[in-house]
């Protein structure tokens, strides 16, 4: 048995577009129905969502029927994590506020076996399939994606240097994080934040640098797609779910058919 090839790691190297989704409801129900969908990615969430190892494993193995890849936001880069959620099977990880090339250097050695990282050495584990994928240490690095957060006004100097770093396949613009650092908390659409999303982004554009960007409403992706993002994120479970579900309640509502008065 040999190990399965990443696609989305791939498809971004030839610089074709990867839509992808948030999971944040910690179901692995509901992202076996979003796996189905037809999206190139589902990023199931360890920072800001009610998800542990557990529960992610569950939401990997119900979306691995389906051609769609999954990633995850870790919670912090703990390197110790690292290596336990890749001997769990995850091998795509976008890492949150990264600020340094060194910090995206660090990451990366974490998702390496010796002597190319630190990632200790387990024989069998869900990773190769408890032992039966063949050569699986030595080849594991070349199916792993790593991506990283530009969430800070420093971080955004600096993404053209983090982006050099390899081992680094993309660098990742988290708007609400942003422009909160940036003075404009809850507002992502300020002409300053903007200005800073499109300098990132851009660097998408050289042929070499994979630029993605979390952009929940389609304006806001399509435009972040005509700046040079070719990670993108177009929405969550969580808003779908809000957006229709308070949408359906209000067309109903609205009939406002008074109840037939008692005889």
């Amino acid at each position: 048995m040999t190990a399965l090839r990443n696609p989305l790691k791939s498809n971004l190297a030839e610089g074709r577009l990867q839509v992808g989704l948030w999971c944040s409801l910690g179901s692995a129900v509901v992202t076996e129905v979003l796996a189905g969908a037809g999206y190139d990615w589902l990023l199931v969430d360890g920072e800001h969502s009610p998800n542990d190892l557990l529960s992610i494993i569950e939401q990997h193995r119900a979306a691995s029927a389906y051609e769609t890849e999954v990633v995850v936001r870790m919670r912090s880069h703990d390197p110790d994590a690292v290596k336990q959620f890749m001997d769990s099977g995850i091998r795509s990880f976008l890492f949150p506020f990264v600020q340094t090339a060194e910090q995206a250097q660090a990451l990366v050695r974490a998702t390496r076996y010796p002597p190319h990282g630190i990632r200790g050495y387990s024989v069998s584990q869900r990773a190769n399939r408890y032992g039966r994928v063949k050569g699986y240490h030595p080849l594991a690095h070349e199916e792993c994606f790593v991506a990283v957060q530009i969430e800070s006004g420093v971080a955004a100097q600096a993404a053209a240097d983090i982006a050099t770093i390899e081992g680094v396949d993309a660098v990742f613009i988290g708007p609400s994080d942003l422009s909160a650092d940036l003075g404009a908390l809850g507002n992502p659409h300020d002409d300053g934040v903007q200005q800073t999303i499109r300098s990132v982004l851009e660097l998408g554009r050289d042929g070499r640098t994979v630029t993605g960007v979390l952009a929940p409403l389609e304006e806001d992706a399509r435009r972040y797609i005509d700046w040079g993002a070719r990670f993108v994120a177009v929405g969550s479970d969580l808003g779908l779910l809000t957006r229709h579900g308070d949408a359906l309640a209000a067309r109903f509502r609205a009939l406002d058919i008074a109840r037939p008065a008692s005889a």
